[in-house]
């Protein structure tokens, strides 16, 4: 349990931040719009959220800051009117133009290769393998011993992924471009883009910490008002919470927020 403040509670907090224009919502789809669940294909978006997400962004743009694929994003949240971020950072659309960051696009065959290797060499049931163009995941959860399954994925990869980045999230371990990109990088490059003088950024994983970290070294600089708030389940990592201002309990609860923001603003 985390001794952060709750959001829901706190909301004025939020609301009073955002009333610095122009403002942004950054949001974390996996493990914060929506439930995680056993096959990552089957992820859906509570219609309530989404409800909540369409009234919000008629009032304040709202960027989906994900690892997704962005036309995998798109799908899930169902809303053409928000920003959409994939695979952290690498993939934007916007306003219906879709763009790739040049240093990341080379190593989409880089990607393809170790994606079939991944497929040939690591049979162990349970063990998914996610293909997302400049980017991989091996998603470990349903594997009979996730731990021994992690490090077996940690180890194939050490080797057959060499000279990539190799990153961990929840039962998961992320395969990209050596590109300095993440999730907190392309909170930076939106915010300076658009000017903007506040932003909330929402998140459940290891790569939502990037980007509050950067938040609040923004923050501690002068450069935007922020704040950062986790969704604190029993597995939230500890770099997570340690980088928050705020908690929210789960996934409903989020969605409750975004209503409430929505409605409030």
């Amino acid at each position: 349990m985390s001794d952060l403040p709750d959001l829901l509670v706190h909301r004025e907090e939020a609301l009073a931040l955002l009333a610095h224009q122009p403002s942004c919502v950054f949001t974390d789809i996996d493990g914060t719009l929506s439930p995680i669940v056993a096959d990552p294909a089957a992820a859906t978006l509570p219609d309530t959220t989404r409800e909540a997400l369409r009234t919000l962004v008629e009032r304040i743009p709202v960027v989906a800051l994900t690892g997704r694929g962005v036309a995998d994003a798109r799908k899930i949240v169902g809303l053409e009117s928000l920003v959409y971020s994939g695979n952290h950072g690498a993939e934007w659309w916007e306003a219906g133009v879709a763009s790739i960051e040049p240093a990341a696009a080379p190593y989409a065959p880089r990607v393809r290769e170790i994606a079939e290797a991944v497929r040939n060499g690591i049979a162990t049931p349970g063990v998914l393998l996610e293909v997302k163009g400049v980017s991989l995941s091996v998603h470990y959860r349903n594997a009979n011993d996730p731990e021994a399954a992690r490090r077996e994925v940690l180890g194939f990869l050490a080797v057959h992924a060499e000279g990539m980045a190799i990153r961990e999230g929840k039962m998961v371990v992320e395969v990209r471009s050596p590109v300095p990109l993440s999730k907190g990088e392309a909170v930076r490059s939106f915010i300076k883009q658009k000017g903007l003088a506040s932003a909330l950024v929402l998140g459940d994983d290891r790569t939502d910490a990037e980007a509050f970290v950067v938040i609040r070294e923004m923050r501690e600089a002068g450069e935007v008002r922020g704040l950062c708030a986790a969704v604190a389940t029993a597995d939230a990592p500890s770099e997570l919470l340690a980088a928050a201002d705020y908690a929210l309990a789960d996934t409903d609860a989020v969605g409750r927020f975004l209503a409430e923001l929505a409605l409030e603003l």
